[in-house]
């Protein structure tokens, strides 16, 4: 397995890191990983080599203000914003593979992502993993913060505080828990601006799962405290009553990070045996 580190300009010129690990042997397809919300795409490098020992080529950048790329911590001016920088790394990856299949695999927010720029954007991509989606929380935020939340989007979009996240809920893995706090690249900041573009375009995706335009697995362990396995089975049932290729997943009792789960050896069989299968 080879792997390296490089650089790209997003369509504003903001620089995103990006990643690359490549089988020894001639690959199959290419995979496009999009990480979630306050981390950074290094942390999924035991699944990315995972999948390299597998025979295919795993492509991911940290989008905008996040592991090692530009761009201030917890803010976007729009949801878009995150739809370009995967658009670069989708050209990007045409680049260096032109002739493989393209697939592309979204946890948390990236699933959020992921699945916003299946139904918006032009692509040639095989197929669509979607892990934990970000469409909804697992709470609800009361009314009164949401209400107060939309006062501050508009008069200072920019105010930026902790999201809070309960790190216990990430993972039953203690150790992958202790990696995490102690981890400097990774962020709790999130500003009201960039709290309303994800919940409008986690809403949006719920409400249009009609443009789903290739074959999508999404996965949720119903366990997680931290985005709602709801939601994801919403967007399921609704896909499925529209005919589209779409298969579900839900992990009896298990958490938010599938990739990082005790069981994610099964978990990582499953989801190779889908992509297998597209090819």
């Amino acid at each position: 397995m080879n792997y390296k580190s490089t650089a790209y300009a997003s369509y504003d010129g903001m620089k995103l890191s990006g990643y690359l690990w490549e089988p020894e042997k001639t690959p199959k397809a290419l995979i496009n990983l999009v990480h979630g919300f306050g981390e950074y795409s290094e942390r999924y490098d035991n699944w990315a080599m995972r999948f390299a020992e597998k025979g295919f080529v795993v492509h991911a950048i940290d989008y905008r203000g996040h592991g090692k790329s530009d761009g201030k911590r917890g803010y976007i001016n729009s949801f878009d914003d995150f739809l370009k920088d995967v658009d670069v790394l989708i050209k990007e990856s045409k680049k260096l593979y032109p002739s493989l299949p393209q697939f592309i695999y979204g946890h948390s927010l990236g699933g959020n992502i992921v699945t916003n720029y299946i139904f918006k954007k032009e692509h040639q991509l095989t197929g669509a993993v979607i892990s934990s989606p970000w469409y909804k929380l697992a709470f609800n935020p009361s009314s009164l913060m949401l209400i107060l939340a939309r006062i501050m989007n508009k008069l200072y979009p920019k105010f930026t505080q902790n999201s809070n996240l309960e790190v216990i809920g990430l993972t039953h893995d203690k150790d992958i828990i202790d990696q995490y706090i102690k981890d400097p690249l990774i962020h709790e900041k999130i500003s009201v601006r960039m709290f309303f573009e994800i919940y409008n375009a986690g809403h949006w995706v719920l409400e249009n799962t009609e443009y789903i335009n290739l074959p999508v697995l999404i996965q949720h362990g119903n366990d997680d405290n931290i985005t709602s396995y709801k939601a994801s089975k919403v967007f399921f049932e609704k896909a499925k009553d529209q005919r589209k290729n779409i298969d579900y997943k839900e992990w009896e009792g298990l958490y938010h990070e599938l990739h990082n789960e005790l069981e994610k050896d099964g978990i990582f069989d499953f989801v190779n045996d889908w992509i297998s299968k597209k090819l």
